[in-house]
């Protein structure tokens, strides 16, 4: 087998082992992919005592290897953190709704002041995940806010039916308020 050919099979194993890497942090595998790891490092030592000579090949062999080691750094940072126990998979475009208490029966309509209560509450938890500070964040000053701009949206769209949604997207907290359809 010549170096071409181990190059493509590098960059398919760290491919490999970055989705490996995925499932593992997702709780999907139960193990470090350990040995596909070593494998991979295995071939990296193995062409960085060899001088290439191919400019094409020495390139691409060193974007690979450049390319693997920020991987390791990310993967390490993240395995410190479940050590330590700090670590929490971000669930990016998900509602933090899905993951809080039931609603209550369909039959009884939430009052206006529990309803805010909850996104205040859930809005609170989110920013908490996403390591944001909730210092200064008051529930009046965050109701005040949210009824202003659902004043909007009830006007823009002529409706009364306003959906307030807490969600995370690119690690931050964040609220939707949207017209019901």
């Amino acid at each position: 087998m010549g170096i071409r050919e181990d190059i493509e099979i590098l960059d398919s194993k760290i491919s490999r082992l970055k989705i490996e890497y995925e499932q593992y942090f997702s709780r999907i595998l139960k193990r470090e992919p350990v040995k596909l790891r070593e494998e991979v490092d295995r071939l990296i030592l193995l062409y960085s005592n060899q001088p290439i000579t191919n400019t094409a090949l020495k390139f691409r062999f060193h974007n690979l290897v450049a390319k693997y080691n920020a991987y390791k750094q990310y993967w390490q940072r993240i395995l410190r953190a479940i050590e330590e126990g700090t670590y929490v998979r971000k669930a990016e475009g998900i509602s933090a709704s899905t993951t809080s208490a039931p609603p209550p029966p369909p039959d009884t309509p939430p009052k206006p002041e529990d309803q805010m209560r909850e996104v205040y509450q859930k809005f609170v938890e989110a920013r908490k995940r996403c390591n944001e500070p909730v210092d200064g964040l008051s529930f009046e000053s965050l109701a005040r806010t949210i009824e202003k701009h659902k004043k909007k949206i009830e006007e823009k769209y002529r409706t009364k039916d306003v959906a307030v949604k807490v969600y995370i997207k690119d690690g931050k907290a964040k609220i939707a308020i949207t017209p019901k359809k």
